[in-house]
């Protein structure tokens, strides 16, 4: 490894983590919620169009 990484790279890998990992996971719950909302909307529209 380069010298100049080796007592800061638990710092260096943590900041990833956050502006990688938070990001990402924020994306996954929204995209999950937005899915299951799709999918309550399109079981009631079915549910009102057999009415």
């Amino acid at each position: 490894m380069l010298p100049f990484l080796g007592p800061d790279l638990v710092p260096i890998l943590a900041m990833l983590v956050l502006l990688v990992g938070v990001p990402a996971f924020v994306v996954v719950v929204l995209a999950v919620v937005s899915g299951y909302i799709r999918h309550d909307a399109e079981q009631r529209l079915a549910e009102l169009e057999e009415e």
